[in-house]
């Protein structure tokens, strides 16, 4: 895991060193905030000296080789902090405690309808990752709410600001001030 991960001023670079046998795709991130990644840039480079064409792209599932670098790059965070700390300079990064948030909207203790959207928000972001075929009935079970208050919830997030509309390369979306601002307090 950890020589897959380089790291280049504020770039975390993943690297695949073979892809269907035939690729090296190089994958780079940074922070968009201090609780999530956002993938940048990918390179595509031939093992061989054979030209790369359209056939061998469509065949490269560049949407799991993304979700699977950022698994290994939270694992990293958590497994080796002291490490990834002084690499990224990042102290927050994967510090919420998820599984309190999710009891806490699972059990129904929030204080107030700002802090259940805040907590719904990470647990929304941090589950799509994982979970990107049918995220709602996933987060329902999960979160013990029926599927159509998970959409509901979902659509709130972005109609209130608490996350921000869809960004290219940061599945679900991109967590608003307001959001960040609690997060912060805790």
């Amino acid at each position: 895991m950890k020589n897959n991960i380089k790291f280049n001023n504020s770039n975390i670079l993943y690297i695949f060193s073979s892809v269907n046998g035939k690729y090296i795709v190089e994958l780079t991130y940074n922070f968009i905030n201090q609780y999530q990644l956002q993938n940048t840039s990918i390179k595509i480079l031939s093992k061989s000296n054979n030209a790369i064409s359209s056939i061998d792209l469509r065949k490269l599932n560049i949407y799991s080789l993304n979700k699977k670098a950022q698994k290994q790059i939270s694992n990293l965070a958590d497994v080796d902090n002291d490490y990834f700390i002084k690499k990224t300079g990042n102290k927050k990064f994967n510090k919420i405690n998820i599984t309190k948030f999710v009891k806490n909207i699972h059990t129904r203790k929030t204080s107030n309808r700002n802090e259940l959207m805040c907590q719904y928000a990470y647990v929304y972001d941090y589950f799509i990752k994982a979970n990107h075929n049918n995220y709602s009935l996933f987060l329902a079970k999960k979160l013990n709410y029926s599927e159509n208050y998970i959409k509901n919830l979902t659509k709130e997030l972005f109609e209130k600001k608490y996350m921000l509309k869809n960004t290219t390369g940061v599945p679900g979306g991109v967590f608003s001030k307001k959001t960040l601002e609690y997060f912060n307090s805790l």
